[in-house]
């Protein structure tokens, strides 16, 4: 379960529709928390985006590492060491997914082949 709801949530970061097998390499942990809403996931990169797959948006947190989610607040370890520009704020902290002060943006979405029964028109003015 968990898998697809992974592969849910990289595949509306992306904007691209992802299998499981496509995403093996592209992130280290992931946690979802209890009603699936929200999908917490350390990159490669050691960025941590918490997606939200109800409304198709995500958080990006750089210096900290996910340990898990209590209901819709996700517990978060930050790291002294870091390449990001900015580090974490504390050793340890929680970030509350519902509070309106963290900056969402929204996701790609995934990308929708044109339909082919679809007709083009075109018009000279």
């Amino acid at each position: 379960m968990l898998t697809e709801i992974v592969t849910r949530a990289l595949s509306q970061l992306t904007g691209t529709r992802l299998s499981g097998d496509g995403i093996k390499g592209q992130f280290q942990y992931a946690y979802a928390s209890d009603d699936g809403q929200f999908v917490a996931i350390l990159t490669h990169d050691m960025t941590t985006y918490v997606v939200d797959l109800s409304t198709q948006r995500y958080f990006a947190e750089c210096g900290g590492s996910p340990r898990g989610f209590a209901g819709h607040v996700l517990e978060m370890e930050g790291v002294a060491a870091r390449s990001h520009p900015w580090p974490a704020a504390n050793d340890l902290f929680d970030l509350d997914m519902d509070a309106d002060e963290l900056s969402w943006r929204q996701c790609p979405g995934l990308r929708q082949p044109p339909s082919a029964d679809r007709s083009v028109e075109s018009r000279a003015a």
